[in-house]
């Protein structure tokens, strides 16, 4: 504090010498004492301070002019539009520098992919990984390596928008400038694309045949090595998507209808595969409403789900009785009907089968 005290405002020592000793004030060049306009040449120069009038009176019997105080309103917005306004020249945009911020992925670069992706899905700053950003001949080749390092959420859209950042300068720099491709448009097709890839694979799968393990009450063996690296991929980037979708980075009016275009290509057989969806279109069903088009296809394909199932339930509630006389668990009675006077709905044999009960309860839920 005894510093404080030495150099107090009266002690302090002048900061400009320049200016002499203290209470003598040399003439500056440009001072308006030196001005020789019209009224300094008859009257002389006054002083007009700061602030004129009674700087310490009131204000509240003063009539102000409404129209003076918003036109005067209205100027200081345009002085400040015109002054955060900048022109839009290339010279002035930063130029991302190719060679020292991104490389190019090639096949004797994996051992540095791994070591790159194994920071990037831990917590070393997104600063350092900036140095140097892998760039893929695919685009679409990014997902599976965000999905088999599961690197969350929000730095795998980190790597993403990098990605952009990197194809933005590459068109910048070229000499003849091609039609610039929305970013987010391609984005979805791409990400579309990609899970569309890994959906076909475990299509294949849960296709009901000889060959796949659909229909109710089949037997669950041990997954192929394909359709199990397909399910991780389609579990990560269906998360990856949603996030994406939540930030902007994906138009959305593309994105939901790709989604209900999925469901509406299932087969009418193919339940697993429908059952396994279903908690995606869960999680858009919000999104659906905001759009009368996509609402009324999504109530459509919901309908006709429910009246597939309403057709074939003659032959599910035979599989449901034959179910019941091969299980090896003690039998136990069966429900008997309600007695009271409201009648069962023609759902009731459906509901007692555990194959199709998601199935009902998830498109009701939808069109509810």
């Amino acid at each position: 504090m005894a510093a404080f005290g030495i150099l107090s405002y009266e002690h302090r020592p002048l900061k400009r010498p320049r200016l002499g000793p203290p209470d003598v004030y040399p003439q500056d060049p440009k001072q308006k004492e030196d001005e020789l306009t019209a009224l300094n040449v008859k009257q002389g120069f006054n002083n007009q301070p700061a602030v004129s009038g009674d700087e310490h009176g009131s204000a509240k019997n003063v009539n102000f002019n409404p129209a003076k105080i918003s036109s005067n309103f209205s100027s200081i917005i345009a002085e400040k539009l015109r002054c955060n306004t900048l022109p839009d020249t290339g010279r002035r945009k930063p130029q991302v520098n190719q060679k020292d911020n991104f490389w190019l992925v090639t096949a004797r670069s994996q051992s540095a992919i791994n070591t790159w992706f194994t920071d990037l899905a831990g917590t070393k700053p997104l600063t350092q990984l900036a140095k140097k950003v892998p760039i893929f001949s695919k685009k679409e080749e990014v997902f599976g390596y965000l999905a088999k390092y599961t690197v969350p959420a929000m730095r795998a859209a980190w790597l993403i928008k990098m990605t952009c950042a990197y194809y933005a300068a590459i068109t910048e720099t070229k000499v003849k400038k091609r039609h610039v491709i929305d970013p987010f448009m391609e984005w979805t097709q791409i990400i579309t694309k990609y899970l569309w890839e890994q959906l076909q694979k475990m299509a294949e799968y849960y296709r009901p045949g000889p060959s796949g393990s659909g229909g109710c009450g089949s037997t669950i063996g041990p997954l192929p090595h394909d359709v199990e690296v397909a399910i991780r991929q389609w579990d990560y980037n269906e998360k990856l998507a949603m996030f994406m979708f939540q930030d902007g980075m994906l138009d959305r009016h593309e994105f939901l209808t790709w989604v209900l275009e999925c469901f509406e290509k299932i087969r009418p057989g193919e339940d697993e595969l429908l059952k396994l969806l279903l908690p995606l279109l869960l999680r858009y069903s919000g999104e659906f409403v905001q759009s009368a088009y996509l609402s009324r296809r999504l109530a459509y394909f919901c309908t006709r789900r429910l009246a597939l199932q309403l057709d074939g339930m003659s032959s599910h509630s035979s599989h449901v009785m034959s179910a019941q006389s091969t299980s090896t668990l003690p039998t136990t009675p069966a429900p008997q009907p309600p007695t009271s006077s409201t009648p069962s709905t023609p759902f009731s044999d459906l509901l007692m089968c555990p194959q199709h009960r998601p199935l009902v309860f998830g498109l009701s839920c939808i069109l509810q």
